[in-house]
C-alpha cells in the first residue's frame, strides 16, 4: 500500500470484524497489505476489543520476523520458561541427532500456542567458552510428534487471547528448520522491539475504530493516524539499532497519551468496560522497555 491508501483504509470502512481465532486467520489470509505494521494497524482497526487488536499486532510482528510464513498461517514464539525468557533461564535443549536435531523441554507461557500452526522454539545448544548459554530457534509444526500443549489460566485482562504451556518430548527438527544466527541476538532480542511497534500500531488502530463509531473529535483521529504512520516508518527500521529504540519510545509515549485522552465516555458501555479491563495489556514488559531505552541512550550518548 502507498501511505495515502493506508491512511484511507484506516479512516474508511474496517471491512469486517476480528473477534475470534477464525476471524484472525481470515485477516492474516486476506489482508492486502504487505507491510506488517499496516497489517497490524488494519487488523486492530477491525478488532472488536483491545485483546484481538493485540493478537493482530502479535501475529503481524511474527510475520515481520519470519516473512516465509505461509499465507494464513499463525505462528507462536515459545521462549518463556519457569525462570523467564532471559538466555540464562532457557533450559529447553536442542541436541544434534542423525544429521538433524532433537528438542526437549517445557515452555511455560506461549501466546496463541494452541491456535498456532508453527512454533518458534528458543532452545539451548550448550554454553560458549565463557559459560554463556547459546541459543538457537527451531521452526516446527505444532502438530509434530512430541509436541503437546496445555491451556494456561487466562490473565485478568484480554481473556480472549489464549495462552499455553508447551511440552517438547524428543521433537525431531530438520537442519533446515533452524533459523539462522544466534537465537538471542537475531530473534528473541529484536522481536521485543518488533512486537512493541506492531502491538502499538494495532492498539491505536483499534482506538481509531472506536473513535469513528463514537464520533470522537476529528483532531484526535488525525493525531492517531499520524502516530501509526510514524510507526510504519519505525517498523521498517533495523530493530536492534539504538536510534530505532529512541524513535519507538517517543511514538509509544504519544500513543499512550492519545489512548488516555480518548473520549471513552462516549463509547458504548461494553467497549468502555473492555477498555478499562484490558488497558493493563499495554503495560506488559514495561520494565524491559525501560531498560532497552536506557541502553539505547547510553550507546548514543556515552558517558565521558
Amino acid at each position: 500500500m502507498t501511505a495515502l491508501s493506508f491512511v484511507h483504509s484506516l479512516v474508511g470502512d474496517a471491512g469486517g470484524t476480528v473477534s475470534s481465532v477464525a476471524d484472525l486467520r481470515e485477516h492474516v489470509r486476506s489482508c492486502a497489505a504487505s507491510d506488517t505494521i499496516e497489517r497490524a494497524a488494519l487488523g486492530g482497526r477491525a478488532a472488536s476489543v483491545l485483546g484481538w487488536a493485540f493478537a493482530c499486532g502479535y501475529v503481524a510482528a511474527l510475520r515481520r520476523l519470519l516473512p516465509s510464513l505461509g499465507k494464513g498461517q499463525l505462528a507462536a514464539l515459545c521462549a518463556s520458561e519457569e525462570g523467564g525468557a532471559h538466555p540464562r533461564n532457557i533450559r529447553t535443549t536442542l541436541a544434534p541427532r542423525d544429521g538433524g536435531w532433537v528438542l526437549t523441554g517445557r515452555k511455560s507461557w506461549v501466546t496463541l500456542g494452541a491456535e498456532a500452526d508453527v512454533l518458534l522454539v528458543v532452545a539451548s545448544v550448550g554454553s560458549d567458552p565463557q559459560g554463556r548459554n547459546q541459543l538457537r530457534v527451531a521452526r516446527v509444526p505444532s502438530s509434530r510428534e512430541g509436541v503437546s500443549l496445555e491451556t494456561a489460566s487466562p490473565l485478568p485482562f484480554a481473556p480472549e487471547i489464549g495462552h499455553s504451556r508447551v511440552t517438547l518430548s524428543g521433537v525431531a527438527v530438520a537442519a533446515d528448520e533452524l533459523l539462522p544466527g544466534d537465537g538471542y541476538d537475531q530473534v528473541l532480542k529484536p522481536f521485543r522491539t518488533i512486537e512493541d511497534a506492531h502491538v502499538l500500531a494495532a492498539a491505536v488502530g483499534w482506538a481509531i475504530g472506536v473513535a469513528m463509531a463514537s464520533a470522537w473529535d476529528r483532531a484526535w483521529i488525525e493525531r492517531a493516524v499520524t502516530v501509526i504512520v510514524a510507526l510504519r516508518a519505525i517498523g521498517a527500521a533495523p530493530p536492534s539499532e539504538p536510534e530505532t529504540h529512541v524513535a519507538l519510545a517517543g511514538a509509544a509515549t504519544l500513543a499512550r497519551r492519545l489512548l488516555e485522552e480518548g473520549s471513552w465516555a462516549t463509547a458504548a458501555s461494553a467497549v468502555r468496560e473492555a477498555w478499562e479491563r484490558d488497558r493493563a495489556l499495554l503495560d506488559v514488559a514495561a520494565r524491559a522497555r525501560e531498560a532497552r531505552i536506557e541502553a539505547a541512550w547510553r550507546k548514543l550518548r556515552p558517558s565521558p
